[in-house]
């Protein structure tokens, strides 16, 4: 027995979610194809442990996809008709970085608020920053206009940036590290490390080569769009797709779990359940999976040498994450005061020096409990616990090997997420166990276990670098969204731009559209 639709999407991640609502708001039969028994892949929120209490597993705050059309101007009416709402912060600090000392700088979309937190520790750094943000804003723009859209090849990219002098220093600062570019700018070694740790948000080291460019994109894109938390968690973005889908005539099959693609003529004709059903594809088979997961959906021989050798080059992250779901009486209350309890994100770090060798430390399987990232989005979303309680959503780096393998990961857990507790008590007034209800630990093992497009615990797929970034993500020659079999395409954090909250298959719908003779700006403006 089979089901027959126009386009099957396999994994309903939101990236995957994403086309799939374009593609049936463009007419087309659509069916998302999903494992588990609800949809959003990281972009999903769980009663992890006590029952009304609301968690994000892996995504906590919405920055990037604030810039994007789907969200900037509604473009699939998720949130004027589908139920999707945000929480902004233009009142309180979008982020907080707090020392052990309990000094902090607070970032916030306001740029005059933020030059203010900055000017306590060195005016003349308030001022760079402020010069910084506002030389940085054209760059912004520039790389906004392809950043949800299928990737100009770097040749072009090249090219264009080479003809103005702004172009010319992001050239610069693709070939460099984050820290470098900071190091051009700022004088005070709080306010670097502050900077440091904000762009480290997108899992990747500053003193790594190559990740200079985030710099760039991140402090404009704060101070641009801000960043928001989704009324009742990540994953209400992922339901409103839902919802936009099946209002469109859209399908979603959930406890579904594909073990492999059909083919009719050396064209991927559909998706093969576990079950040994058949989901037929008329037209195509859009795969929200890591590319390192399709030669296993394939037959031998379906791919080239040559492709199996680039993807085997494929370089993972050096660090994920170990991530913690606390269930609380009360919010955390920091020591720092009032306008770091307030924030949206708070990050706590070391200084400069130590927080260097941290990172460092994570290519050698090192663990660390010293820096996690703090969401109580309870103090801004209360209908994400019962009345008058609260949830806390940790995330710290931490290796995917550790002494021991992968596995050692089944032994270390406990004592890794003590640490970090630790590290949150120290600079807390309210966080001892009498406040702690229960509390949900993923380790980059369990986060492996949990979503099988994780590989290595990863939930970006690969590492966050300019040889995987842009046109050459997953890897140069890729073909973009398109895989090098007949009616077979891919989308998610494999693809550009990369992992966290973004909507990026909003490019891949608009390549599988372009193939199927459709028009995209059509659409939109129909």
């Amino acid at each position: 027995m089979s089901k027959s639709h126009e386009i099957v999407v396999v994994g309903g991640g939101h990236n995957g979610l994403t086309a799939a609502a374009y593609l049936s708001k463009a007419g087309l039969d659509v069916a998302v194809v999903e494992k588990k028994s609800y949809v959003g892949g990281g972009a999903v929120t769980l009663e992890a442990n006590l029952k009304g209490f609301k968690h994000d597993v892996a995504s906590g705050a919405h920055i990037f996809i604030q810039a994007n059309p789907l969200i900037r101007e509604d473009e699939l009416e998720l949130i004027s008709k589908y139920g999707l709402r945000y929480i902004g912060f233009d009142d309180a600090p979008s982020v907080s970085v707090v020392f052990p000392d309990d000094t902090y700088i607070a970032l916030y979309r306001d740029l005059d608020r933020t030059c203010e937190s900055i000017a306590k520790f060195s005016v003349h750094d308030a001022e760079a920053y402020r010069k910084f943000a506002k030389w940085a804003q054209p760059l912004l723009g520039m790389l906004m206009q392809g950043f949800f859209a299928p990737p100009a090849p770097y040749g072009g990219l090249f090219a264009q940036l080479d003809q103005q002098g702004q172009g010319q220093d992001l050239i610069r600062a693709l070939q460099m590290s984050s820290l470098d570019i900071i190091d051009d700018w700022f004088e005070d070694d709080c306010v670097k490390a502050t900077l440091a740790r904000f762009v480290s948000e997108v899992i990747v080291s500053p003193d790594d080569i190559g990740t200079g460019a985030f710099f760039f994109i991140m402090v404009p894109l704060l101070h641009t769009y801000g960043m928001a938390l989704p009324v009742g968690g990540s994953g209400a973005l992922s339901e409103a797709l839902k919802r936009c889908i099946e209002a469109n005539g859209g399908t979603v099959y959930l406890d579904s779990a594909v073990v492999g693609f059909e083919k009719s003529g050396g064209r991927v004709t559909g998706a093969k359940l576990e079950s040994g059903e058949v989901i037929v594809a008329k037209r195509g088979v859009l795969a929200n999976l890591n590319i390192k997961q399709i030669p296993g959906l394939l037959e031998e021989g379906d791919l080239d040498e040559d492709f199996l050798r680039r993807l085997k080059g494929v370089k993972s992250s050096v660090f994920v994450g170990l991530n913690q779901n606390l269930s609380l009486h009360e919010a955390p209350l920091y020591k720092a005061g009032d306008e770091v309890n307030r924030s949206g994100l708070v990050e706590l770090a070391g200084f400069l020096p130590d927080m260097r060798q941290t990172f460092d430390g994570f290519k050698y399987g090192k663990m660390d409990g010293s820096m996690p990232c703090c969401i109580a989005a309870t103090k801004h979303d209360p209908t994400r616990a019962p009345e008058g309680k609260h949830t806390l959503y940790v995330f710290q780096y931490n290796p995917f090997t550790i002494d021991g393998g992968p596995e050692g990961w089944q032994d270390e857990r406990e004592k890794v997420a003590q640490t970090v507790l630790e590290s949150i008590r120290a600079r807390t007034t309210n966080m001892g166990d009498d406040n702690i209800l229960d509390n949900t630990i993923w380790s980059p093992l369990d986060f492996q276990n949990f979503n099988d497009a994780w590989i290595n615990g990863d939930p970006l797929h690969m590492r966050n670098m300019m040889a995987q970034f842009f046109s050459h993500r997953p890897f140069a020659g890729s073909g973009y969204y398109k895989l090098p079999v007949e009616g077979l395409y891919l989308c998610g954090p494999s693809t550009h731009p990369g992992g966290g909250v973004t909507g990026g298959a909003r490019g891949a719908a608009m390549v599988v559209m372009e193939d199927l003779g459709l028009d995209f700006n059509e659409m939109m403006e129909g």
